[in-house]
């Protein structure tokens, strides 16, 4: 289960829009996002560097925590 830190990711919406860019790679993804920590937590088959591109497609920075 990779863990993103993701400083641009600051309110509800930005969770919304994270784990929807998530599961439009996998749909069967569970996502945990925490935005006071500004971490995201993901249970995924897909690789993390294919979670990271869909996070930042959808316009946000993340890093492997």
């Amino acid at each position: 289960m990779p863990n993103f830190h993701v400083p641009d990711m600051t309110c509800d919406g930005c969770v919304r829009a994270i784990t929807q860019a998530i599961h439009a790679t996998d749909p069967a993804a569970e996502v945990a996002a925490e935005v006071a920590t500004h971490l995201v937590r993901v249970t995924s088959d897909q690789p993390a560097a294919r979670l990271v591109t869909a996070m930042q497609d959808a316009g946000f920075t993340p890093a492997l925590a």
